[in-house]
C-alpha cells in the first residue's frame, strides 16, 4: 500500500524539529536528505517509528531519512511544507575530516544522478543498437543521440561547478566559468599541442605551455571531476576575498573580474594538473590492484558494499568511477561491485519471502526483492528485511562476495555508465576486445548473486514462532475490527497556566500546528507558574527543562511545552518543581519559567498543551474560552 505522503512528510518534519530547523531538503533515489540547523532537535527514535521510514543515516552534515522507492513522491509533499533551499549549505558538517570531505562530494554528486543515469542509459541503448547492427555509427541519428548523451560527461566539470557553488553558497555563474575554461575547445587544442601557431614546451620533463610565464602542464579536463573539486575551497576563499576588497561603487564588475583573474592561473597551473596527477595515480593504483588480484579486489568490495551504502557514501565513489571510465575506459569499483551487491540484497529478501509464513512479511520480501533485483534500489530490502532479521544479511554478504570473486576472475567490466546497478546493468558490460563476454559472465555472476543469498537465507533464517497456534474456532471466527468508542464520561483537562487561549493552527511551530504531535491547544501565559492539569504522573522531564510529559490517572498523555524553540536556552530560565515519576494532584506546581528571560532571548512564550495519544480517542476539543485561569477546564476529551 502506498504511503500517505502528506501525512508522512508532516510527521517527519515535526520529528526533526519543525520547518525552522530545516535549512535545506533534497532527495536521491531512496533517501530524503535534510540539512538541519541543529541535529540535537531531531528525535531519531520518533523518525524511525514513522510508517514508511526504513532507517536514518547521519553523514557529512546531512540527516538522511531512508524511505525507498517512494521517496521522490514523498519529497514533493515534503517540499510544500516549508521554504527549503534545495541542496543548500546549512549546519556545519559533522564527523572527522575524511567524513566531511566524502559528505561534501556526495552532496555535490547526488543532484547530478538523474542526468548521469539518463544519458548513460541512452549510451547503453546506442551500444546495443550498434552491436546488433540496427544502427550505424556513421549515421546522423547516431551522431546526434550520442552527442546528446555524451555532452553530460564531456562537460561534467561544468555541471559539478554549479553544484559546488550551490553547496558553498557561491556564485554559480563564476564557478562555471572556471570549469568551462578547462573544457573550452581552444584551450583543449592548446593543451593537446594542436593549436595552430603555438607549440608546446616542457616543464619538469612534462609537456607544457605557459600563462604569462607561468608553466601550464598539459592535461585533459573533459569528463574530469577531481580538478574542479580541488578548486572548490579555493573558489570560495577567492570569492570572499574579492567581495571584501572591492569597493561597493565598483563591486559589480571588480569582484567577478578579480575572482576570474585569480582562479584561472590557480586552476590551470596548480590544482588542475594536481587533480589530473591524482586521478591518474588513483587509476594506476586501482589498475594495478585489479590486474594483480582481480578476484580479491572485486570480491571484497562487493561483500563490503552494503555497509558503504549504509553510510550513504556510495555516491562519493561516483567520482572514482567517472575517473576510471575517463582514464581506463572501464570501471568495476562501482558498476560491477554494486551490481553484485544489489542483486544479492534482492536474493536474500526473496529468500525471506519464500521462507516466511507471515503474509505481510512474504509480501514485503517480494516487493523489496524485486526492487533490488530489477531497479537496483536496495534500501528497502537492506533495512526493511535483511538487516532487521540479521541472517539474510549474512547470506547477502556471502553471495555478493562470491559473485564478486567470479566476475573479478572472469574480467567483467562496466564500459558505460547506466542506471542504478541491477539485472538490466548487464548490458553495460558490453565492450572490450570480446564485447559480449562481459554479458555472458555477467549473467552467471547475477545468478550467483541472487541464488546463493536465496539458498543461504532459506537455510539460516528461521521465523519466530507465534506464541500459540490458533484454534479452529479462532480461525473460523469472524474478524471484528476494533472501533473507537466514546468513553462513559468525558475527561476534562485543566489549563496548566493562566493566560490567553489560541487554537492549534496559530501555534508558530508546524510540529504543533499541523497536529503531527497530537491534538490540543495553546496558551500565551501571563505568569511563569505551570501547574498539573489533572491528577496523574510526571511521566517525563528533560535536561533542558522546557517541557514536561504528563500522564493522567485516566491514561491520557499530555505534553506541556513552555515556549517555542526554548530548547535552545539549555534550561536556564526554567526550574522543575516535581521530579519524573512523581504522582501529583491537579493544581500542584510542576515547574516555573522566567518569561522575561525567555523573551529577552528572542523566544516566544506560547505554551502548547498537546494530547500526544489523541489517536486513542474520538475527539479532543478546546472548551472555547478566550481567557483562562490555571485550574479551569481547557480541553474536553471523549
Amino acid at each position: 500500500m502506498a504511503l500517505n505522503y502528506k501525512e508522512t512528510s508532516e510527521k517527519i518534519l515535526a520529528a526533526v524539529g519543525g520547518a525552522e530547523n530545516v535549512t535545506s531538503a533534497t532527495n536521491c533515489m531512496t533517501r530524503l536528505r535534510l540539512t538541519l540547523k541543529d541535529e540535537a532537535k531531531a528525535d531519531d527514535a520518533a523518525v524511525k517509528s514513522i510508517k514508511g521510514v526504513k532507517s536514518i543515516v547521519k553523514q557529512g552534515g546531512q540527516y538522511q531519512v531512508v524511505i525507498g522507492n517512494e521517496v521522490s513522491s514523498l519529497y514533493k509533499e515534503f517540499a510544500k511544507l516549508g521554504n527549503f533551499e534545495e541542496g543548500g549549505a546549512g549546519a556545519k558538517p559533522t564527523g572527522n575530516f575524511v567524513q566531511r570531505i566524502f559528505g561534501f562530494v556526495a552532496g555535490c554528486m547526488t543532484p547530478l544522478l538523474p542526468a548521469m543515469l539518463g544519458t548513460g542509459m541512452v549510451k547503453v541503448l546506442l551500444t546495443l543498437l550498434v552491436t546488433f547492427g540496427v544502427m550505424d555509427k556513421t549515421s546522423s541519428g547516431y551522431v546526434i543521440l550520442y552527442g546528446m548523451a555524451d555532452s553530460f560527461f564531456y562537460f561534467l566539470p561544468v555541471f559539478l561547478a554549479y553544484q559546488i557553488a550551490k553547496k558553498l553558497k557561491g556564485s554559480p555563474a563564476l564557478y562555471m566559468v572556471i570549469a568551462t575554461m578547462l573544457v573550452y575547445p581552444d584551450i583543449v587544442n592548446l593543451m593537446g599541442g594542436t593549436y595552430e601557431g603555438l607549440e608546446l614546451g616542457s616543464f619538469l620533463g612534462m609537456p607544457a605551455t605557459n600563462l604569462f610565464g607561468l608553466p601550464v602542464i598539459t592535461a585533459t579536463y573533459t569528463s574530469s571531476v577531481l580538478p574542479i573539486l580541488l578548486m572548490a575551497p579555493v573558489m570560495k576563499l577567492v570569492e570572499d576575498f574579492a567581495d571584501r576588497v572591492s569597493p561597493n561603487v565598483v563591486k559589480a564588475f571588480l569582484k567577478p573580474m578579480l575572482f576570474l583573474l585569480i582562479c584561472t592561473p590557480i586552476a590551470l597551473c596548480v590544482l588542475g594538473p594536481l587533480g589530473n596527477v591524482i586521478g591518474n595515480a588513483l587509476a594506476g593504483v586501482f589498475s594495478a590492484m585489479y590486474n594483480t588480484v582481480p578476484w580479491l579486489t572485486v570480491g571484497i568490495l562487493s561483500a563490503a558494499m552494503p555497509f558503504i551504502v549504509m553510510t550513504g557514501m556510495h555516491y562519493a565513489l561516483i567520482p572514482l568511477c567517472m575517473n576510471n571510465l575517463a582514464t581506463l575506459g572501464f570501471d568495476v569499483i562501482v558498476m560491477v561491485t554494486m551490481f553484485c551487491s544489489n542483486l544479492a540484497q534482492g536474493g536474500a529478501a526473496l529468500g525471506v519471502a519464500a521462507k516466511s509464513k507471515d503474509t505481510d512479511t512474504k509480501s514485503e520480501g517480494i516487493a523489496c526483492g524485486i526492487s533490488a533485483v530489477v531497479a537496483g534500489i536496495t534500501e528497502p530490502a537492506m533495512y526493511g528485511i535483511n538487516l532487521a532479521k540479521v541472517k539474510p544479511m549474512i547470506g547477502a554478504v556471502i553471495g555478493a562476495g562470491l559473485a564478486g570473486l567470479f566476475t573479478g576472475i572472469t574480467g567483467v567490466k562496466g564500459y558505460t555508465m547506466g542506471g542504478s546497478p541491477s539485472l538490466f546493468s548487464i548490458i553495460t558490460f558490453i565492450g572490450g576486445e570480446n564485447p559480449m563476454s562481459g554479458v555472458y559472465f555477467g549473467i552467471i555472476g547475477a545468478v550467483i548473486a541472487i541464488v546463493v543469498p536465496f539458498v543461504l537465507t532459506m537455510i539460516l533464517y528461521k521465523e519466530e514462532a507465534s506464541a500459540s497456534a490458533p484454534s479452529v474456532e479462532e480461525v473460523l471466527a469472524p474478524v471484528v475490527e476494533e472501533v473507537k468508542k466514546p468513553l462513559v464520561k468525558k475527561i476534562e483537562i485543566a489549563s496548566p497556566v493562566t493566560g490567553r487561549v489560541i487554537p492549534m493552527s496559530e501555534i508558530p511551530d508546524e510540529g504543533f500546528s499541523t497536529g503531527a504531535l497530537g491534538e490540543g491547544v495553546a496558551v500565551i501565559p501571563e505568569d511563569g507558574n505551570i501547574y498539573a492539569p489533572a491528577d496523574g504522573v510526571v511521566s517525563s522531564v528533560m535536561d533542558t527543562k522546557h517541557a514536561v510529559g504528563f500522564t493522567t490517572d485516566d491514561g491520557l498523555e499530555l505534553l506541556i511545552h513552555v515556549g517555542i524553540d526554548t530548547v535552545e536556552l539549555n534550561g536556564a530560565p526554567f526550574e522543575y518543581k516535581a521530579v519524573q515519576g512523581a504522582h501529583v494532584k491537579k493544581g500542584d506546581l510542576l515547574m516555573t519559567a522566567d518569561f522575561k528571560a525567555i523573551k529577552a532571548a528572542g523566544k516566544q512564550i506560547v505554551t502548547p498543551v498537546i494530547v500526544t495519544n489523541s489517536e486513542d480517542y474520538v475527539s479532543v476539543k478546546n472548551i472555547g474560552r478566550e481567557m483562562i485561569k490555571n485550574g479551569e477546564n481547557l480541553l474536553s476529551v471523549v
